[in-house]
């Protein structure tokens, strides 16, 4: 399975995640696992808009600490010369 590593607990602008599949422009909706460094995890759907830009839409989770964070979609942009991916905002 795809996976994402998020570096935080949840998800927000200018959050910063690792992605460890290649993102290829055109693809169709790729289905991943989104994980944060709490060591939660949720399902979520990859939408490619272009080489450095996607839609992500992350299911409903709990972080371990038993907080409830509900379904959203994010804009991401790459960093190409960190290989990282930012969270630029909610859609």
């Amino acid at each position: 399975m795809n996976r994402i590593t998020f570096h935080d607990t949840h998800v927000y602008p200018g959050c910063l995640a690792n992605f460890h599949f290649g993102v290829n422009p055109g693809s169709h909706l790729l289905s991943a696992l989104a994980e944060f460094s709490d060591g939660a995890s949720a399902e979520a759907e990859v939408e490619p808009l272009s080489s450095g830009e996607v839609i992500i839409r992350v299911e409903g989770y709990t972080t371990t600490r038993k907080t409830p964070i509900p379904g959203k979609a994010w804009r991401l942009t790459h960093d190409k010369t960190r290989d990282l991916w930012k969270v630029t905002g909610k859609i």
